[in-house]
């Protein structure tokens, strides 16, 4: 006969088994919040360490800004008015040398470019006043070529015409060093044809073009495009480069200077949302909707997931990847092969957030 008072209760002895687990899992619970809390203040304690305490102003020079994932997480997430920063976008920077130029020009205290647009300028112009202080996203470079050409692999696109954007856009460049390490001449190995946005879609159903180096989002949209009939050959979402920054900020040398602080509260506002970026995809993604032309929600949504997020080296490890991109633009001719490339990367970085390292012009 079943006792009405125990109807629904498991049998005490599966009870005194069970109860030890349930109350270990809540403690798990508990401590893993507890840990997580204790992680939180200590990040915070050591952001209060490096902070000035003041506001600040900053204009910033960042092409598409608008359009950026990391910009839109770090400005409508209120990352940057955590730290107290009023950012201002500087108008009418289209690549990332333009964005370099401005900085140069004095005309934006901090800039947005890719590391080999950055390396490119530096080496055009060893005065740059202006030192690489934290990467900001991985890149998202695509080769497109069209599927009836049967093309699979890098080396079939010699005597190929490929688009591009403009001759010096890190798109081509990546994809040379590419081409390089398969022992083609990137000059002269493809044919390069340089074609503006709303012109590659026709150029490549016509048959113009064979191929398209690009980065999201229009890469994206292309390989999307059924009409096109697109297949993707190599991109840098896989393999060596997913890890590896290809946005890198840069700030003045007068800011450095004269307002460390306000530079500290960038980095920080940017790493803090590249952090919360990867765990909160569909929340950014919903951030971005009606902000890139041609593209809703849900497409920036699968987009997102076929790229490399929150990667945001500071410190050391951008030296690291500086270093690499020295070395591969070596490839090309860029720079002499007797060029220390880890000394090179520390002359033109800072790393802000340790103590000590904040002021100096290329302060490692």
């Amino acid at each position: 006969m079943v006792d009405e008072n125990t109807k629904g209760r498991p049998p005490r002895l599966l009870r005194r088994a069970v109860m030890p687990l349930l109350v270990g899992a809540g403690c798990a619970v508990v401590g893993a919040q507890w840990l997580q809390s204790r992680q939180q203040a200590r990040i915070v304690r050591h952001d209060d360490a490096l902070l000035d305490g003041e506001a600040h102003d900053l204009t910033l020079s960042w092409p598409f800004a608008q359009a950026s994932t990391l910009y839109n997480v770090a400005l409508r997430q209120d990352f940057f008015s955590q730290y107290r920063l009023d950012v201002h976008l500087r108008s009418g920077a289209v690549t990332g040398r333009d964005a370099i130029a401005d900085l140069r020009a004095g005309r934006s205290m901090a800039a947005v470019a890719p590391v080999l647009s950055w390396l490119q300028a530096y080496q055009a112009d060893a005065d740059l006043p202006a030192r690489l202080v934290m990467g900001l996203q991985a890149g998202t470079f695509r080769l497109l070529v069209r599927r009836r050409l049967r093309i699979a692999k890098i080396e079939n696109l010699v005597g190929r015409r490929i688009a591009v954007l403009n001759a010096d856009m890190a798109d081509r460049l990546f994809f040379s060093v590419i081409l390089r390490r398969k022992g083609l001449n990137p000059d002269t190995a493809p044919d390069w044809v340089i074609l503006p946005p709303d012109q590659i879609d026709d150029a490549l159903a016509a048959g113009t073009v064979d191929a398209v180096a690009l980065h999201d989002p229009l890469a994206w949209q292309l390989l999307n495009n059924r009409a096109l009939d697109l297949v993707e050959l190599v991109n840098s979402v896989k393999g060596l480069y997913a890890e590896r920054t290809n946005l890198a900020l840069g700030v003045s040398t007068d800011l450095l200077a004269q307002t460390p602080g306000a530079a500290v509260a960038l980095v920080l506002a940017l790493s803090h949302a590249a952090r919360w970026l990867p765990q909160h995809v569909a929340e950014a993604a919903a951030l971005l909707d009606d902000r890139v032309e041609g593209m809703d929600q849900d497409t920036i949504l699968q987009m997102m997931r076929h790229e490399v997020l929150g990667i945001s080296p500071v410190g050391n490890d951008l030296k690291i990847q500086i270093a690499r991109y020295v070395d591969e633009l070596k490839l090309l001719g860029i720079f002499p092969d007797s060029l220390d490339s880890a000394g090179y990367a520390r002359t033109i970085s800072a790393d802000i957030l340790h103590h000590g390292q904040r002021g100096g012009h290329g302060a490692g």
